[in-house]
């Protein structure tokens, strides 16, 4: 049987306002950000890679941070 808490190393959510998230998590949560805002196209890179196994075909590009 696992033990709780249990440690992880990131999460990733969809939102409709990546800023307004951020500044809710960091004030209510007290979470932190590790990396500096960028945003992802739909291309052959390794993040478009998995970006496009995570969210299919036709998304474009996104914003991460």
């Amino acid at each position: 049987m696992a033990s709780y808490p249990r440690a992880f190393s990131h999460i990733g959510l969809s939102v409709p306002d990546v800023d307004k998230a951020v500044e809710f998590y960091m004030e209510v949560m007290g979470w932190y950000i590790l990396m500096e805002p960028s945003e992802v196209l739909e291309d052959d890179s390794p993040i478009g890679i998995m970006c496009k196994d995570v969210f299919g075909s036709g998304w474009g590009k996104l914003r991460i941070k």
